[in-house]
């Protein structure tokens, strides 16, 4: 699947509330909603929801009661009734959801990062859309226990160093980090390249990754070893996130595609 024009033009932004830098507030911030073309589909699906990284929560007038739900879990019935039918989707039984990671942001959105519970950001997703597929960020949890895999209905699928074939997609994904083992969602980047290059050698379609490939230039962050493999070793679509790259869409020079959804959306369809 590849991906063959990312429109200048959002579809939508969609106003939240993200936390402070520093323990003086929140604030009103805005999620971009892109468009993209892909040059195919599978033939059960009419789009694809990519996201990531939606660290804040709904504001209070959206609110039905309570503290403001996590942004990951309110977004998935807007853009069933505000965004997909803009690009001509009306049935949300055949639209797909890749989600890569970090959908958590503390209740009183009093700091930043925090770790916590996105179970009903998936859940959220798979109510709405056919199937999910995901890989765990940073600051992800999954119910009590923190380092267990979750335990979600057969239609949402968690990736971490495995694949899934749906709808004739073969999806791998890694969750997590580069960076110290002992801490939460992290590997060490030998650890983390090894993971890698098993899952390259399966021939996935796409590949999920929180963490991710350095882009084109500096300003785009990201693992230089990683950029390397995969510049090696071709993979048609790669998604990640946790770090923003002002230009969503590159393309190394093997044709490799890297999709950068770090709070952002993108919508793709053929």
């Amino acid at each position: 699947m590849k991906i063959i024009d990312f429109s200048a033009t959002l579809l939508k932004e969609i106003k939240y509330l993200n936390a402070g830098s520093r323990r003086s507030g929140f604030y009103e911030e805005r999620l971009p909603i892109h468009h993209a073309r892909v040059d195919a589909l599978p033939v059960g699906l009419d789009a694809v929801v990519v996201t990531a990284d939606l660290q804040g929560r709904e504001r209070f007038q959206e609110s039905p009661g309570g503290p403001p739900r996590l942004l990951g879990e309110a977004l998935p019935l807007r853009l069933v009734q505000e965004v997909l039918p803009e690009v001509g989707i009306h049935d949300p039984s055949r639209v797909a959801v890749l989600l890569a990671g970090d959908f958590y942001t503390v209740p009183a959105l009093d700091k930043r990062g925090g770790t916590g519970d996105v179970s009903a950001v998936w859940r959220a997703f798979g109510d709405e859309f056919a199937w999910v597929a995901g890989v765990a960020g940073n600051h992800d949890t999954y119910g009590e226990n923190s380092k267990a895999r979750p335990r979600f209905p057969v239609h949402l699928h968690y990736l971490d160093g495995d694949f899934v074939e749906l709808d004739g997609l073969r999806i791998g994904g890694i969750g997590g980090i580069i960076g110290n083992p002992e801490r939460h969602q992290r590997r060490s980047e030998e650890d983390y390249l090894f993971a890698l290059e098993l899952l390259l050698e399966e021939r996935i379609d796409i590949l999920l990754l929180h963490d991710g490939p350095r882009g084109l230039n500096a300003r785009q962050q990201g693992s230089a070893r990683v950029r390397d493999l995969l510049s090696t070793r071709r993979s048609p679509l790669v998604v990640r996130g946790h770090a923003h790259w002002d230009q969503p869409l590159i393309e190394y020079e093997n044709g490799t595609q890297v999709l950068n959804v770090d709070a952002r959306t993108v919508i793709l369809t053929h």
